[in-house]
């Protein structure tokens, strides 16, 4: 009678463990299904930019104008946004800057210069019209306090705002203001 306990004993416990092996699989699939997409590659906080990590790390910052011209030299990011040419479109400029300021100095730490240029494509092919250019320093004194101010910024109307971001507005007639 002893050996018949030990096997009912022996088989109810793997039953179970099979049991218990079978629910797992479908109880991680259901918490991956309630949990959304997973992704396939996990972000790494960018440290120091380079011309390997550049576009990863310029398309991360889910600009709202299109990227024309990236470019990466010697400390220096350069970059040409395309714009439409309506005067009222400023805040999407200065909310990608923000942005653009925040990769460049929060995020890096060998980003020693940011110049950025906001361009007006035609739609046909032909040359383009530069509107505006900014040139931001990391050893600019307001960038540790004001950055985070300059998505509603209007350096358009704002004297102080066009001298801190050393922006220079290319009106129709090729003067700059």
């Amino acid at each position: 009678m002893k050996i018949w306990k030990r096997l009912i004993a022996s088989a109810a416990a793997a039953i179970m463990v099979t049991v218990i092996l079978s629910v797992l699989p479908m109880a991680e699939r259901h918490k991956l299904a309630s949990e959304g997409a997973v992704a396939v590659f996990r972000a790494v906080p960018v440290k120091r930019l380079s011309n390997e990590n550049l576009v990863d790390s310029i398309i991360g910052q889910q600009l709202k104008l299109p990227i024309r011209k990236a470019e990466w030299k010697q400390g220096v990011l350069s970059l040409d946004l395309a714009i439409d040419t309506r005067p009222d479109r400023i805040d999407i400029w200065m909310s990608d800057l923000e942005r653009l300021l925040d990769l460049s100095f929060l995020q890096t730490v060998n980003v020693n210069r940011l110049l950025v240029r906001f361009v007006a494509y035609p739609a046909v092919p032909g040359p383009y019209k530069l509107q505006a250019a900014v040139d931001v320093r990391r050893t600019d004194s307001w960038l540790s306090k004001e950055l985070a101010a300059v998505d509603g910024a209007r350096p358009d109307e704002d004297s102080q705002w066009r001298q801190k971001l050393r922006m220079t507005f290319v009106s129709e007639m090729g003067s700059s203001q």
